[in-house]
């Protein structure tokens, strides 16, 4: 049996605030033992060649390393708007979970804003990661819901593209009056089939649309694939999106469990702040966790 582990990690702008970046990760462990030295080495020389090979490929490399019982798969894909040097940063952050909380572990995926990566001992080259998944709200408020309709349906038109694109990676933008314009980004690992990429972002979107709801600005993420919506133009920059505030992790319940007594509570999202939330596989996993910081002066 695995024993998985679920971490958020939250990077903090000192003086700032704000959360700069969510890094979500999940690792698995074999219970009762342990992985060798053999394995531990090629996943270090993947995980090299991943973040040297990502940025000069357009943003996407996979390959193995090793033979037999001790060969490790892996891939790394950055959003395709950002730059090689932004993509190496993101991924080399990245590698430093899996080297100092995943140690023991045979299969490990992590995914951010701008980057993600898994590695396993078995081949899961052309299958979306359906695992685990999260999504993220900014602080702008709530949206005119005509409005927000019509960036769903924007989104919904940027899911069934993405496949069609040399680098499963498209961007659009409508103008909606005297609101200004709304902007979306959607992309796949390109790896997938075309049925697989549209598989994997319509089930974002399926899964977060209520959450997301009449919000300005949010994020889809996924292993596999991901989906960015801003009422400000944040692509073709080579940055990352606007900053998001604190961030809150709203866990809702599945209607076929029975809540633990520590699973409890299920904030309502205010009206101006940020949230996060998570899905795993048929069953929601989330930490609840509210972060007050103070700007001294």
């Amino acid at each position: 049996m695995e024993k998985l582990i679920l971490w958020t990690a939250l990077l903090i702008m000192a003086g700032f605030g704000y959360v700069e970046s969510i890094t979500n990760y999940q690792c698995s462990e074999a219970e009762n033992s342990t992985v060798n030295t053999v394995y531990q080495a090629n996943v270090r020389n993947l995980l090299d060649s991943l973040v040297t090979s990502a940025p000069l490929q357009d943003g996407f490399f996979n390959t193995t390393v090793g033979d037999g019982s001790d060969q490790v798969y892996g891939l790394a894909w950055c959003r395709a708007d950002v730059s090689p040097e932004a993509c190496s940063d993101c991924l080399n952050s990245s590698i430093s979970t899996p080297l100092r909380d995943c140690t023991e572990s045979k299969d490990m995926a992590i995914w951010t804003t701008l980057c993600s990566l898994r590695y396993s001992n078995e081949s899961f080259f052309g299958k979306h990661w359906t695992n685990s998944s999260s999504s993220t709200y900014g602080y702008n408020g709530l949206d005119d819901p005509s409005v927000f309709s019509q960036g769903f349906s924007m989104m919904e038109n940027i899911a069934r593209n993405v496949s069609n694109q040399p680098l499963m990676f498209e961007t659009r933008a409508i103008d909606v009056g005297a609101n200004g314009g709304r902007y979306g980004l959607g992309q796949c690992s390109r790896d997938l089939s075309k049925s697989e990429c549209e598989n994997c972002l319509e089930g974002l979107l399926t899964n977060y649309q209520t959450y997301v709801l009449n919000r300005t600005g949010w994020e889809m993420l996924g292993v596999s694939c991901g989906m960015w919506y801003d009422d400000v133009r944040f692509y073709d920059n080579n940055s990352t999106l606007t900053p998001r505030p604190n961030t809150i992790l709203t866990p809702t319940p599945n209607p076929t469990l029975t809540p633990t007594p520590n699973s409890g509570l299920i904030p309502t999202p205010d009206t101006s702040g940020g949230g996060e939330i998570w899905y795993k596989g048929d069953v929601i996993l989330a930490l609840v966790a509210l972060f007050v910081f103070h700007l001294t002066v």
